[in-house]
This record gives C-alpha cells, sequence and structure tokens, in this order.
C-alpha cells in the first residue's frame, strides 16, 4: 500500500493509514508592483528585486486518511497518529509514488470524523515551496531515472584541473564550495579563488539546466547540492 513517510514514520506501514485524497497547492508567487501616477496600470517588479528570480510563500498540502475499524479502535488510531505526528516539524515528508524528492514543512491533523466503520482524518502539511531532491544521498530504491536528477558532488577530485557539470534544478542558489586546499574556480567566464574551507562565491548561482564548473589546483572539492523542483 503506497503512502508517506513523516521523517522515520510511514503513513501506512507504521500506522495503518490508508490515503483517500491528496491536494497539493501550488507555492503562491511573491509578486511586487508599483503604481506610477501618470500611467495606466502599475510596474511589475518581481525579477528586478530578486536578481530576475521569482520566491514563492510555502505551500500547503493536504491528505485525507481513512482508519478502517470499530468506534474504539479508531479512537485508539486517532491519539497514535497525533502523537505521532500532530504539531510536529519534519525534514522529510516522502511520498512513495514521488521518491525522489522530499518535502520539509509543519504538520498538523485535524478532528477526527467517523463514519460507519470508519474514521477520516484530515492532515495538512505547510511547506517551503520547493520539494527538494536526495543530493548526493540518493537511493537507487525510489529514484527514477526518467524525472530525477542525480549529480555526483561529494569529495571531487581535482588533480590539476576538474570541470564538474551540474544540472540545475527549478531552485536557484548560491552553493558552498568546500576545498581541503587552496585553488581556483571558473563558471560564466569569471574566474574566482577559493580557500581551505567552506566557500561561497556569490558570483556563481546555480541555474536551471547546465552549470558548467571548471576547478583548477590540487586537493578534493564538495560543491552543495540544494536542488528543488515545484
Amino acid at each position: 500500500m503506497t503512502g508517506v513517510r513523516f521523517g522515520n514514520v510511514h503513513s501506512y506501514d507504521d500506522l495503518g493509514l490508508v490515503i483517500s485524497s491528496i491536494k497539493i497547492t501550488p507555492p503562491k508567487p511573491k509578486a511586487y508592483r508599483i503604481s506610477v501616477a501618470a500611467a495606466d496600470g502599475d510596474i511589475d517588479i518581481t525579477e528586478a528585486l530578486t536578481g530576475g528570480d521569482v520566491k514563492y510563500e510555502r505551500r500547503t498540502i493536504t491528505i485525507e486518511f481513512a482508519m478502517l475499524g470499530d468506534e474504539r479502535r479508531i479512537h485508539s488510531k486517532y491519539s497514535e497518529v497525533m502523537n505521532a505526528i500532530h504539531g510536529k516539524e519534519f525534514a522529510e515528508i516522502v511520498f512513495d509514488d514521488d521518491g525522489n524528492y522530499h518535502y520539509v514543512g509543519r504538520v498538523s491533523a485535524t478532528a477526527l470524523s467517523n463514519e460507519p466503520l470508519k474514521g477520516v482524518i484530515t492532515v495538512q502539511c505547510v511547506v517551503d515551496p520547493y520539494k527538494y531532491d536526495w543530493g548526493d544521498d540518493w537511493l537507487w530504491d525510489p529514484f527514477d531515472f526518467e524525472t530525477g536528477i542525480a549529480n555526483e558532488t561529494s569529495n571531487l577530485e581535482v588533480n590539476g584541473a576538474l570541470e564538474v557539470t551540474y544540472i540545475g534544478q527549478r531552485k536557484k542558489y548560491v552553493p558552498v564550495i568546500t576545498a581541503t586546499s587552496a585553488m581556483t574556480v571558473s563558471f560564466k567566464g569569471g574566474k574566482h579563488s577559493l580557500v581551505p574551507g567552506n566557500n561561497k562565491v556569490f558570483d556563481i548561482k546555480f541555474e536551471e539546466g547546465v552549470n558548467l564548473l571548471t576547478f583548477e589546483g590540487y586537493g578534493t572539492v564538495t560543491i552543495e547540492n540544494k536542488g528543488g523542483s515545484l
């Protein structure tokens, strides 16, 4: 039976809940407009304020679960569900049929409604606008090679020079690059110095599609992988 995992708790395997419905709302764009007195309408400055990117509000996921059994068992199960997930923040909210990604957010359970031999509980998740991939922690079992993206970003050996192709997703971000020694990295025509330890170069911003970095020096580098999709 497919379900959803809240941290280490699976809705069916651990709680015996059967999914009746799932509603994932799109995140609302943070749009900014200014009114111009001498012109019709207004001016949209959304991308101008964010360097060409669009920012979003958090989104809501609503899941309706069915609990089967007599009234006593249903009330007992309801308490079990509340104790397991209600009010908690989870770094991993994972749907079985979308295992390439995980959501991050807080979970709330609504009041129990009773039907003949069935209880219905609605769970609401208020999550980040993006669902995140697993970076270098992706697993073979749930990975979908048609829709998933697996970037190798950890402990890459630089022996003179190394080209790294990073496939970015919808979420744009400035990665942290961790180097074991001083070296340089080139990105989109710019060349930047890296020091041993963590480096955040604000001229290196991963965008959707192919991002090419060229490292020069000797040592190893790890590139923070925070891919996210709407």
